[in-house]
């Protein structure tokens, strides 16, 4: 959504009926692809709320450009650095947290989660990277190891 008006929005109706139909929206950012459910406002940097309904592990991956910023506002993630350390985080219901560019890493949520990221600069910067054996493991249930 282009608009030339001092102040834009995506109200909580449309991006609630949006994550019913898809479990990313992006509320704000330059869009590489066009979002089928939800009108976003364009923007330098990246929104957007993640919602997922059962157990789910993203697909691991970095942002070689974009510092990424979440803040959890329902249920729990993990994060799991992929950098050799394997140094490993838990995020609950009001956490904050911010990611580095550069820093490779994988997450899984468990069932109810949401999660609102912000992405600076925005742009489609993902890098899926590689695991090994133990961290798919990881990302195969949310007690695994």
């Amino acid at each position: 959504m282009k608009n030339d008006s001092p102040v834009s929005a995506v109200y909580g109706k449309d991006i609630e009926s949006a994550l019913t139909k898809e479990y990313r929206q992006y509320l704000a950012g330059r869009l590489m692809m066009e979002q089928k459910h939800l009108s976003h406002i364009e923007d330098d940097i990246e929104v957007g709320i993640s919602h997922y309904e059962g157990f789910t592990a993203d697909k691991p991956h970095m942002h070689p450009v974009a510092t990424e910023h979440g803040y959890v506002l329902e249920g729990a993630l993990r994060l799991r650095l992929l950098d050799g350390t394997k140094e490993e985080y838990e995020f609950r219901k009001g956490d904050f947290f911010v990611l580095q560019k550069g820093v490779p890493y994988a997450t899984k949520n468990a069932a109810g989660t949401r999660i609102l990221f912000i992405k600076s600069p925005g742009g489609n910067d993902k890098t899926v990277v590689e695991v090994d054996s133990e961290t798919t493991l990881w990302l195969s249930d949310w007690d695994a190891l």
